[in-house]
């Protein structure tokens, strides 16, 4: 890669059960899914855990250079747009959130533009993730109530299905409500109550795109009190009905472009 030179590879991975890998180099490492899902895929950055959860496609990860940016999954297989960019041109604060199961379609967007080949789109990447980067902050976390909170996310994804209120999980974490609630937004930027309806909506998108459910269905088999509480959260947070965001993703649930899925009621 030359000096300045922002370059983007679209590539398949396919893993066939647990493995582990490291991002390391002398470039940012952008990374954005396109198709198919790696099961379990768990996240850290400097030891510190930043995503769990099948991956959705358009969402993104961010390996900075100069840190240690560390996944695992149990299996699957994934296309995505690999973007490196030179860490001269990104920088990075210590203090910055994470990118980390990001979705942001205009972003994504630049990515897919570099990989066909629009060179300008480069810079206008890096602009987008600079913003997003000065727009969002971590607060120190003692490292004993980090390791709670990490553990804390593994709980939450194994129980999306069950009501998780935040007294349960405050027991937990063996914190006060009050106490939760604040470390965990310093730790995630996300109250508990904001991250359980992050990881829902989420596992609901990945329901609607791999498995033949109706959309009641999937509001049961993901935590939500109705059919209607999902598509009310859906209309809030992507501007779209869940039947609407099956068919947009159609096809991308298989690296192979093959539909896994049927529309559901």
């Amino acid at each position: 890669m030359n000096a300045g030179e922002v370059r983007a590879i679209a590539k398949v991975d396919r893993i066939d059960g647990p493995s582990s890998w490291t991002v390391s180099g002398d470039c940012h490492m952008l990374i954005l899914y396109e198709a198919g899902s790696y099961h379990w895929l768990e996240t850290w950055l400097d030891g510190r855990r930043t995503s769990l959860g099948d991956p959705i496609p358009g969402e993104m990860w961010l390996a900075p250079f100069g840190h240690e940016y560390r996944a695992t999954a149990q299996g699957g297989a994934v296309r995505s747009i690999e973007v490196e960019i030179p860490h001269h041109r990104l920088a990075v604060s210590p203090h910055a959130r994470a990118i980390a199961g990001h979705d942001d379609p205009a972003m994504a967007a630049l990515a897919r533009a570099l990989a066909a080949g629009d060179a300008e789109a480069g810079d206008a990447l890096i602009a987008a993730i600079a913003e997003r980067l000065a727009t969002t902050a971590t607060l120190p976390v003692q490292p004993g109530i980090a390791r709670r909170i990490d553990d804390l996310m593994r709980y939450i994804q194994k129980g999306l299905e069950t009501q998780l209120s935040v007294h349960e999980l405050a027991e937990e974490a063996g914190m006060s409500v009050n106490n939760l609630i604040v470390q965990f937004a310093r730790a995630t930027g996300r109250t508990p109550a904001q991250y359980v309806l992050h990881q829902r909506l989420r596992r609901a998108c990945w329901f609607l795109l791999n498995r033949p459910l109706s959309v009641a269905e999937i509001a049961f088999a993901t935590g939500f009190s109705s059919h209607a509480h999902l598509c009310a959260v859906f209309r809030r947070r992507l501007a779209m009905s869940p039947g609407q965001w099956r068919k947009l993703m159609k096809g991308r649930a298989s690296v192979d472009g093959e539909d896994q899925s049927v529309s559901g009621a």
